[in-house]
């Protein structure tokens, strides 16, 4: 534990030398939580780590040196007494070492005086050590010693005397200043030390301790202090030798000090004088002085007058209260005053009121300050001198004293009134200017904390002592009698309204008091005091004062205060009624402050108060007094309009409470008594008078119609002409007044007599004052006061008219009219300026008119919403600011339009409430849409806050049971959640909100429960704070979960609603608000597409405008991902709606078709859908094709083209390229079979000689004019295909063949088509198969050029090993063999060649497919078209590979169809044909055998002289095939010498013919003698042949057959031929 302890201190001391504060605290601290759990550890680790260190390494030593004083102080009893010693001597050694700084010294001597408590002795001893020898110490040795005498007083006091005996020889050698002041310190210190030791004895003291057992060294100390140092070397350790004295004089003996007396206060008063207001000073003269009154030194009254007059001079200058020492000495100095009072009291009060004469108002303070202090501490030494004192400051009452006077002589009035020096005579005098300083005005405008100089106080100064004084005076019990009744008469006065909250709260102070001693009627009658207010007097000025109860620092709670606690006094019956009503008045005022209090509502229940109050007197006298007190007080000049105001309404309240009352001259006085000018009296005397019309109907309608017929008349003694005779009377302000009065006295007018009294006579005097040109002043024109007194009255007309309906039913005929009027008043505004209520009123007063019964007219209504909305949204806010035109009408714009803002909202609300309904609704927000989508900010705040007040009324006010559900809910989701993204964070709060109100009402519909809440719902006001924030990440985090919650809640029927109106928000020119409807748009469209599969087509024609419109590309590409998204979610019905579109010509479907293929999700379905649409009409049979041109408007046209248009541009979108790699089988096929869809081809019948096979070009007929141009876009689009799936090796070997162009030309579509399969061959293998499995349904289709393209394509890839790789072979094969039934010649031919081409491609696998197709073969030469040459060349030519390649055991089987198909050929006009039948036959040679007789052999002797004949023919091809074919044959039917012979003449390159006819003529004569015969008939049969070389060759071989016999032929071989050929011939 011990090491643990060790090794975390000594890393937390290396710790220390960081140069961070907070972390050296830190250490600091957890060394002292350590240190006291282990102090010997962490003390002597301390001491280690300080004894390795130099004391100039400041910041650690100070540090560690603290943090060891902490532990000390904690734990001073566990250190041992080594540790100790040892801890002593290392504080020493830091705090004297010269090199150290003054904070390590400062740090090392706290340490020492912390460890004095136990190791006093010690810490002595070691610093005597520096007193010896002579030698003078080190001064903080001295500043040790003066902390430890401080600190430690009963440790230190019993070693002072040999400490100060040690000390004092070295005192005489100090020269240096600052060990002067430290020897100074030290010395007043243990003076200190000791009076505090002597004046506790009973503490354990050493009663052997006396002041005489220190006088010795006292007296030394005080003589060196005051003879040397003080007055023979002055200097500016002056103040500390002075504080020395102060405490070492409290130790002299009497003899000495009665002999220094005089010198040392003349010192310290000459001090005093050169060191103006020093505390030390001032405390050092304090303490002499008690000593000396205290031991009666008989010197000190020789020195009064100079003492007086000295410490007078310092009470008199002025005080700095900032200063705190300059504050202390003035305490110090009335302190000498109180110490020298107590024992020559009437020197010190004569001298002072002597003083109180003086001119100088600055004595007289200090003057009267000193008697306060006096009266207040030294009461009973000044009481002979009461009568005296209050004589002496009578004068000082007067008003010409100044303000800093008066607060003395406040200050000394308490005082005197705390010591009863106040006696009923003459303390009313001293009270009553004490009020009247409550009272004084004060100047606002100078703020109370700017003073030209620290002693000139101000008014409010002044005002706070005084009443400050007067409150205590009040508190005392002595002072009763001279405050009680005389502050009641006070309350009254006027003069002194200032002063009222002061004196209510005293007098009610007094009157709790005295009701607690005496009985409740402690108020004296009035006869018994004549001064004393009547209690009606009273009732009138505290009610007439809480008006403005704030005022006057709170007077309106102090009134009703008194008022309760006066109540019996004021009348008895009031008692039980106020003590139930004033308390919540007076609670009610504490619960506002003076700009919160509802001043209208404040004055509401006073009047209620007062209307109670009365009830419960119930005394007609009483209140006829009480209303004389009002009139009384109405005459009066009130500076207050609001009091004045009150006033008329509380007489109104009174004459209506007494009906039998004539009311005439009260209603005269207050009309001419009423300022017109003020707007407030005006609406007061207006009040009072409908007041009266409630008891005095017909009196107080009857005077005013005279008052307004006298305005009318020239009578000199009218009341207008009356009020003209005033200076300050304007005739339209009067009227105005006159206007409010008939207003009022109809709002208050009676049920059953207001519908008929207003119709008959207040509203034809109201309406009169409209006529626009009433003496040519048009409306617009009128004063201010007046239009607004028009408004008002027709306000409280309609007011009255609608109470009274409700009991009795009625049809107000002029409800349009006066509408009309109040909306003329608001046009008649400026249309971007506020200025005046005008705007506000009328709209209040509109909002009354339209809850009247009248004929509706939904025109007259929309045009009031839009009048009014117009006038108030387009306010410009930089305009709503106060200006020079503002007078008393008006109030602060920003207040006025807010009050506006709230007129309107009131007027909107029951035009809403006529009509619950979605239509209703709907109708106010139509005029509220164009706001809503304002440009400009303000407009659009204050429609969106007009929308969400109307919203929550709407949702307060509903009734499902009887409202019929929100039809427009989607419309009106769709035009505010936009706004939720508002740049105006605000508006989307606002607009959250609203849409919070909406969904509520639908689900309220849904579920007819009011209190059922959709959760989804909660999510909207979360995020309506995160709106406020701000920021890219948050706004779009926001609108995701406002979407989310719309699309969960909306209904199904209100989708499309909901976004058609979000196409209209897309344009706006907020991005953000257009980005938030996209949201919302494809959130919808994403949770909600499958509903939207009927609407499919609407959506897209509503969109086609906005989206061309929308300035903001990344909203517009949202827009086309929401259509992607429709799309996947209804693929069929997006993709045939699109298809109906034109798509090269209109850029807003090829957007659509490029969103789709940049969605991953839909561009698949999309191909999909398009291709199975493309193939449907492919294989449908219908040979529709149509033009690339943009004239084309064929239905039949345009759906063709559409899907190839639509693939194209898909195909051509960068982000289509993984679904284009995946779906390219599919495309490549689809689109080749669509290029060749627009042609019929047809294949010559004649094969022209010399022309090659190979570049023989088709016959084509297009299906329309425009074929070509579909078969080059086809061809185009193949190229895009290719090279967005990865395949441009195959577009650029096509276009190095000519592949492209080839497949452009209609009559080379096929040889192109070829070059694509090699090429596909050679770079696309891996898609072959897809596109095989594609291909071959197309060879099923009836549309021959389908099979044309397809047969093309499977004999070019047959030709390949690749096909049998791939395992191709068998499919290609079996289709290109089933597509030779029933197709064209075209057809036949390119699958015939295709079937050929397996020769090359697979011939291992010829074998497998011999049967099918050497039966084909024969087929099509039997049955097919044989006049056809290409066909049958072609036939001829497959034929004539397979029976190459094929073994002769696979042949033989078909030998006899084959020779049999093969006959007619060797005829053949087309020499090609002809040759190729030829060399058929020859391939056959390798399936016979010797035997003569076998078919073979006889098939070869039966066409020997045919080969022979067409041997030398006009064809080099037909003579090129008998010459091969004779070579296979001969050896078949001769013997080896013959075909020797013959084989090496045909291998000639020029052949001898007709040698060769006769070597081989005679070898068969030789060879064959009995087959001659039949040889020369079939020479005879080629006679007739139509070609005359093969006529020729005939009549040649046949000679040739008749040549003469050899010697070696036997006679009767020849006899036998010749016989037959006779016979024959």
């Amino acid at each position: 534990m011990f090491s643990s302890a060790n090794s975390f201190s000594v890393a937390l001391l290396k710790m220390t030398e960081e140069e961070d504060e907070s972390c050296q605290q830190k250490i600091s601290n957890t060394l002292h939580v350590l240190g006291c759990h282990h102090p010997e550890i962490v003390f002597t680790t301390c001491h280690e780590y300080l004894s390795h260190r130099s004391t100039q390494a400041t910041p650690p030593g100070v540090v560690v040196l603290e943090i060891m004083t902490r532990i000390i102080k904690d734990t001073l009893d566990q250190i041992s007494q080594a540790i100790g010693q040892q801890a002593i001597s290392l504080a020493v050694l830091w705090m004297t070492m010269s090199e150290a700084k003054a904070e390590i010294q400062e740090a090392a001597s706290n340490l020492l005086a912390a460890m004095s408590f136990r190791f006093t002795n010690e810490i002595v001893q070691l610093m005597m050590e520096n007193f010896q020898q002579g030698h003078l110490p080190h001064v903080y040795t001295v500043k040790t010693l003066t902390k430890m005498s401080i600190e430690n007083v009963y440790g230190m006091v019993p070693l002072l005397k040999p400490i100060l005996t040690t000390m004092i020889p070295v005192l005489i050698k100090v020269k240096e200043e600052e060990l002067k002041s430290a020897f100074a310190s030290a010395l007043g210190s243990f003076s200190k030390s000791i009076l505090i030791y002597l004046g506790n004895n009973g503490k354990g003291a050493d009663p052997t301790i006396t002041r005489e057992f220190f006088s010795t060294e006292i007296s030394i100390v005080y003589n060196l202090l005051f003879k040397v140092w003080l007055e023979k070397e002055p200097s500016k350790f002056n103040i500390p030798t002075v504080e020395a004295l102060g405490y070492v004089s409290n130790l002299l003996p009497k003899d000495q000090l009665e002999e220094e007396l005089s010198k040392l206060i003349r010192a310290i008063l000459t001090l005093f004088e050169k060191q103006l207001g020093h505390f030390s000073i001032t405390e050092c003269l304090r303490r002499v002085l008690e000593i000396a009154t205290e031991m009666r030194c008989a010197g000190l009254k020789i020195l009064m007058d100079t003492l007086l007059n000295s410490l007078h001079r310092q009470v008199c200058l002025s005080v700095n209260l900032d200063n705190q020492l300059v504050t202390k000495s003035h305490t110090a100095i009335l302190c000498c005053f109180t110490v020298l009072a107590s024992t020559y009291t009437d020197s010190v009060v004569n001298f002072l009121l002597g003083k109180l004469e003086n001119g100088d108002q600055q004595v007289r303070a200090g003057t009267l300050d000193v008697l306060r202090h006096l009266i207040s501490s030294l009461s009973s030494h000044l009481e002979p001198q009461k009568s005296q004192i209050v004589a002496a400051i009578n004068p000082a009452l007067l008003d010409k004293s100044s303000n800093m006077e008066k607060k003395h002589v406040a200050q000394i009035i308490c005082a005197m009134a705390q010591q009863g020096y106040l006696e009923p005579e003459g303390g009313e005098m001293m009270v009553e200017f004490l009020i009247k300083q409550c009272s004084a005005p004060i100047n606002s405008r100078t703020p109370a904390t700017s003073r030209h100089h620290p002693d000139q106080d101000t008014k409010k100064d002044l005002v706070a002592i005084c009443e400050t004084a007067i409150f205590m005076i009040t508190d005392s019990v002595k002072m009763e009698a001279a405050l009680w009744p005389f502050l009641l008469e006070w309350i009254t006065k006027t003069q002194y309204t200032k002063a009222f909250t002061t004196i209510c709260n005293c007098v009610a102070h007094i009157a709790k008091r005295k009701l607690q001693t005496s009985s409740a009627q402690f108020l004296p009658t009035y006869d018994e005091a004549a001064n004393l207010p009547r209690p009606q007097a009273l009732l009138a000025q505290l009610l007439l004062v809480s008006c403005c109860p704030y005022q006057g620092g709170g007077r309106g709670a102090a009134a009703l205060r008194l008022m309760q606690v006066l109540s019996f006094s004021i009348h008895p019956a009031t008692v039980p009624e106020w003590k139930e009503q004033l308390p919540s008045l007076v609670d009610y005022l504490q619960e506002h402050t003076e700009a919160s209090l509802p001043q209208k509502e404040w004055e509401e229940k006073l009047l209620l108060f007062l209307s109670r109050t009365l009830n419960a007197i119930d005394d007609q006298e009483w209140m006829n007094k009480l209303s004389d007190e009002m009139c009384k007080q109405i005459e009066i000049d009130h500076c207050c309009p609001e009091e004045k105001a009150f006033l008329y309404k509380s007489l109104g309240t009174v004459l209506h409470q007494m009906p039998s009352k004539n009311i005439k001259e009260e209603l005269r006085q207050m009309l001419q008594s009423v300022r017109h000018r003020e707007s407030s009296e005006r609406e007061g005397v207006a009040i009072a008078i409908g007041l009266c019309a409630m008891a005095h109907f017909d009196d107080t309608l009857g005077s005013l119609e005279e008052i307004a017929h006298s305005s009318r008349s020239k009578n000199g003694n009218s009341f207008f002409n009356i009020l003209q005779d005033k200076p300050d009377v304007n005739g339209d302000k009067a009227k105005s007044t006159l206007l409010l009065c008939y207003g009022n006295i109809a709002l208050y007018a009676p049920a059953e007599l207001a519908q008929s009294r207003i119709e008959s006579h207040i509203l034809p005097a109201v309406i009169s004052q409209f006529n626009p040109c009433r003496q040519g002043i048009k409306l617009e024109s009128r004063d201010l006061t007046l239009k607004l007194s028009l408004i008002k009255t027709t306000t409280l007309i309609a007011k009255s008219l609608r109470s009274s309906h409700q009991i009795i039913p009625f049809y107000f005929s002029r409800k349009g009219e006066l509408l009309r009027y109040m909306q003329q008043l608001i046009r008649s505004e400026p249309p971007d300026q506020l200025h005046t209520p005008v705007r506000q009123l009328a709209m209040m007063a509109c909002a009354h008119l339209v809850q009247l019964h009248s004929e509706s007219n939904q025109a007259d209504t929309s045009q009031l919403v839009h009048t009014c909305l117009m006038s108030t949204f387009s306010l410009v806010p930089s305009e709503l600011e106060k200006d020079e035109h503002m007078n008393g009408e008006t109030k602060e714009p920003s207040t006025l339009f807010g009050q506006t803002m709230t007129a309107l909202q009131d007027l909107l609300k029951p035009i809403l409430l006529q009509d619950l309904s979605s239509e209703g609704l709907q109708a106010i927000f139509m005029h509220l849409e164009e706001w809503i989508v304002s440009r400009k900010d303000y407009e659009r705040e204050r429609a969106m806050d007009t929308t969400l007040k109307l919203l929550k009324y709407y949702l307060q006010t509903l009734h499902v049971n009887n409202v019929t559900p929100l039809k427009n809910l989607g419309s009106l989701i769709g035009q505010l959640m936009p706004r939720c993204a508002d740049p105006l964070p605000s508006i989307g709060q606002m607009a959250v909100d609203s849409l919070d109100i909406i969904l509520t009402i639908q689900l309220i519909y849904e579920s007819t429960d009011l209190d059922q809440r959709n959760e989804d719902l909660e999510v909207l006001k979360a995020v309506k704070e995160h709106l406020a924030i701000g920021g890219c990440s948050i706004f779009f985090q926001t609108c995701c979960q406002i979407t989310e919650v719309i699309s969960k809640c909306l209904p199904r029927d209100q989708l499309g609603n909901l976004l058609i109106t979000l196409f209209k928000g897309l344009a706006v020119q907020h991005p953000s608000c257009s980005s938030a409807a996209v949201i919302l748009m494809k959130t919808i469209i994403q949770r909600r597409g499958s509903e939207l599969r009927d609407q499919v087509s609407e959506i897209l024609e509503m969109l086609k405008v906005p989206l061309q419109c929308v300035p903001y590309k990344m909203v517009k590409l949202s827009v086309l991902r929401s259509i992607a998204i429709l799309a996947s979610h209804n693929t069929a019905t997006v993709v045939a709606c699109l298809l109906t579109y034109p798509v090269l010509s209109n850029e807003y479907i090829r957007d659509i078709w490029r969103s789709l293929a940049e969605d991953r999700q839909c561009i698949l379905l999309t191909m999909t859908e398009l291709l199975d649409t493309l193939n449907k009409q492919l294989s449908s049979g219908e040979k529709k094709t149509c033009s690339v041109s943009e004239n084309l408007i064929q239905p039949s046209a345009l759906e063709t083209l559409a899907p190839v248009c639509a693939l194209d541009v898909m195909i051509t979108t960068p982000e289509s390229k993984e679904t284009v790699i995946k779906l390219f089988p599919q495309l490549f096929s689809t689109l080749l079979i669509y290029h060749c869809s627009a042609v019929n081809v047809h294949l010559p019948k004649i094969l022209l000689p010399h022309q090659d096979l190979k570049q023989r070009e088709f016959s084509a007929e297009p299906q329309t004019s425009s074929s070509r141009d579909v078969c080059v876009n086809c061809v185009e689009l193949l190229i895009k295909l290719l090279d967005q799936s990865n395949n441009q090796q195959v577009v650029q070997l096509m276009a190095e063949t000519g592949g492209w162009d080839q497949m452009m030309d209609l009559r080379k579509s096929h040889r192109g088509v070829m070059l694509l399969a090699k090429a596909m061959v050679q770079y696309a293998a891996p898609n072959l198969t897809a596109i095989v499995a594609q291909l071959s349904v197309f060879m099923l289709t009836v549309q021959e050029c389908q099979k044309v393209t397809v047969a093309a394509f499977f004999g070019e890839l047959l030709k390949s090993p690749l096909a049998l790789k791939l395992k191709l072979t068998d499919t290609l094969m079996t289709r290109l063999l089933r597509s030779l039934l029933k197709s064209s010649s075209v057809v036949q031919f390119l699958c015939v060649r295709g079937l050929r081409n397996i020769t090359k491609g697979s011939p291992y696998s010829i074998e497998k497919y011999s049967q099918p197709v050497l039966c084909a073969m024969i087929s099509l030469m039997t049955t097919g078209e044989t006049d056809n040459d290409l066909l049958m060349f072609e036939v001829l030519s497959c034929l004539s590979r397979y029976l190459e390649q094929l073994r002769a055991n696979a042949i033989r089987p078909f030998i006899l169809k084959i020779v049999t198909g093969i006959q007619p050929f060797f005829d053949a006009m087309c020499d090609k044909v002809c040759a190729e039948a030829f060399c058929v036959l020859g391939k056959l040679a390798k399936c016979a055998s010797q035997d003569p007789k076998s078919y073979l052999c006889q098939q070869f002797h039966s066409n020997l002289v045919r080969l022979l004949l067409h041997l030398n023919g006009s064809s080099t091809e037909v003579c090129r095939a008998c010459n091969s074919t004779l070579r296979l044959v001969i050896p078949l039917i001769g013997s080896p010498k013959a075909f020797s012979q013959i084989d090496k003449q045909l291998r000639e390159v020029m052949l001898d013919y007709t040698g060769f006819l006769r070597d081989i003529s005679k070898q068969f004569i030789k060879e064959f003698p009995d087959r001659i015969h039949s040889y020369v008939t079939d020479c005879t049969s080629f006679f007739n042949n139509p070609k005359e070389q093969i006529r020729s060759n005939a009549v040649t071989l046949s000679t040739f057959f008749f040549q003469p016999l050899e010697v070696h032929s036997k006679p009767a071989q020849r006899a036998t031929w010749w016989s037959k050929y006779k016979s024959s011939g």
